[in-house]
């Protein structure tokens, strides 16, 4: 997806606790605007993501530790869905 989508800047955590940062594709300025349509977008689609770090232009995956793959394959369904929706 990040190769699909510039408007992520960045990927990085440890372990289940992700974040995906957003970026301007114009300035590479954080992206607090672009970060919460997506949280918004998936929570439509019922998949609730947080918005979090200094600028608020980061979403953060924290899945449960039983969380399986056909659910992981799911929610990142949800969020191609909504990266489609909010960024075209």
């Amino acid at each position: 997806l990040q190769e699909e989508y510039p408007q992520i800047g960045d990927i990085r955590g440890l372990g289940l606790m992700i974040g995906t940062e957003f970026r301007s594709t114009e300035s590479g300025k954080p992206d607090k605007t672009t970060a919460k349509a997506v949280a918004h977008a998936c929570m439509d689609r019922k998949l609730l993501l947080l918005t979090c770090g200094p600028w608020d232009n980061t979403i953060r995956w924290i899945p449960p530790l039983v969380v399986t793959k056909a659910q992981i394959d799911t929610a990142l369904g949800i969020l191609k869905e909504s990266l489609k929706e909010v960024v075209g």
